[in-house]
């Protein structure tokens, strides 16, 4: 009979294995250094999009940082600024529509819907739109949506049905992409602070 060869024998190397009982949500004693999930919905929205935001901005510096790095940190990159804009947009839509008689949007990731109920609520509480900086966030979000409409292409290979996922670009350049990203997320910050101050005014 054979005997079975473990990964060391076959390899050489010495892995670190979890250990029986390893549980990656186990709580800690040590309270100095905890990461707290936010139960509210509000406060839970705004971290997560703030979350992904950062988490995409610390992985292009890495990439930045690295070149060998770009090839792979692309996918996620572009996933994390994507679903950062999308919360963005439901942020606005789900939490400050309902006073202007926006219905809110909860089945849906097209930035086709998303856009103009975004721009519903905006126009609800009389925002005005700076044409240099609507027309270049709108451009930004309207070029997320033709790269990425279903916010599968850089998760998947294939769809649900198994026919390959094209691409639409090959080649980013991470700088610009960061510098555009961050003009993104600065229009949606001040969107969403003055709505703040539309409906809890200090």
């Amino acid at each position: 009979m054979t005997k079975h060869q473990t990964f060391e024998n076959l390899t050489g190397a010495q892995f670190h294995w979890p250990k029986r009982g390893t549980d990656p949500f186990d709580r800690s004693d040590d309270y100095t250094n905890p990461a707290i999930t936010a139960p509210g919905d509000f406060s839970r929205f705004s971290r997560m999009l703030e979350g992904y935001r950062r988490s995409a901005d610390g992985l292009v510096e890495m990439a930045l940082a690295d070149w060998r790095e770009n090839d792979i940190l692309i996918y996620p990159i572009l996933f994390l600024y994507r679903h950062a804009i999308e919360l963005n947009l439901k942020y606005i839509i789900n939490i400050h529509g309902r006073h202007v008689g926006v219905c809110p949007v909860l089945n849906s990731r097209d930035f086709a819907v998303l856009w103009p109920r975004f721009l519903a609520v905006l126009d609800g509480f009389g925002m005005d739109h700076p044409d240099t900086a609507y027309n270049s966030v709108h451009r930004a979000v309207a070029q997320f949506g033709d790269v990425d409409p279903n916010s599968c292409s850089h998760r998947y290979l294939c769809d649900a049905r198994g026919n390959p996922i094209p691409l639409a670009r090959e080649r980013i350049d991470l700088e610009k992409l960061k510098t555009a990203m961050d003009g993104v997320f600065a229009y949606f910050e001040a969107a969403g602070s003055h709505l703040n101050g539309c409906v809890d005014p200090a």
